[in-house]
């Protein structure tokens, strides 16, 4: 996934990025120590002949604990391949009509969510994998095109959840700069497990959503002056 844009003389932090940065993640911290768990459970095998250690305890070792400490990054780089793997495979379809021939489940489940909300909303691209450029800011906007016989930006995921809180602005800062007539914007999330779409449409709340975007833009640029400075910002703090 790209953070940054080279534009011109400059270097731009993505949507993602500043959203990001702006939201705290409390599930972070408990989800990495259930990686943790996850990997010692399946990596440190129960002794069976140690008479200090019950059946329900695991041995483990220095090494092992290091190499537990390290699997929710391994984890989540493996999510994030899956969702670019996935993005790519939309838009190899999307452009030449040739499906995936991508071997893992989770890709092709997500593949086929989008396929089923596709035929379901009748839609029909005009722009795929996008990329637009705002005040010291750009992105990829995945979709924009027909929805339901309107005009729409729609964004990919392949989360396991909705984001409320990064979601919406990220839609809307993608909706603002399409030079063309948009009628909404929403996030689809493409469900690796079920194969189940799940669709979310923002476009009542595009004008709060764009305002909270630009609160996050400026709190980003506050806080990282290197970045604020190669991106070109000049608006006082």
């Amino acid at each position: 996934m790209t953070h940054k844009y080279p534009y011109k003389e400059w270097e731009l932090p993505s949507v993602t990025t500043i959203c990001g940065d702006a939201v705290s993640q409390p599930w972070a911290a408990p989800w990495g120590a259930k990686m943790t768990v996850e990997w010692i459970r399946q990596n440190c095998p129960k002794p069976k002949r140690d008479h200090y250690l019950s059946g329900d305890d695991y041995a483990v070792s220095e090494e092992d604990l290091l190499d537990a400490k390290k699997n929710f990054r391994e984890v989540s780089e493996t999510a994030l391949a899956i969702g670019s793997d996935t993005h790519s495979a939309i838009e190899e379809w999307l452009v030449s009509g040739r499906e995936p021939l991508d071997p893992r489940p989770e890709v092709l489940a997500a593949f086929v969510a989008f396929l089923e909300f596709w035929d379901a909303h009748k839609m029909t691209a005009i722009k795929v994998e996008h990329t637009v450029y705002g005040d010291c800011w750009a992105g990829t906007l995945d979709y924009y095109g027909w929805f339901n016989g309107k005009l729409y930006v729609i964004d990919f995921k392949t989360s396991k959840q909705h984001d409320k809180n990064t979601h919406g602005p990220q839609i809307a800062a993608y909706r603002s700069r399409v030079n063309a007539k948009v009628d909404g914007c929403g996030i689809l999330r493409l469900d690796k497990e079920t194969g189940l779409p799940d669709w979310k449409d923002y476009s009542a709340l595009y004008r709060k959503h764009l305002a909270e975007f630009n609160w996050m833009l400026e709190l980003y640029m506050s806080r990282h002056p290197r970045i604020a400075k190669k991106a070109g910002w000049t608006k006082p703090f």
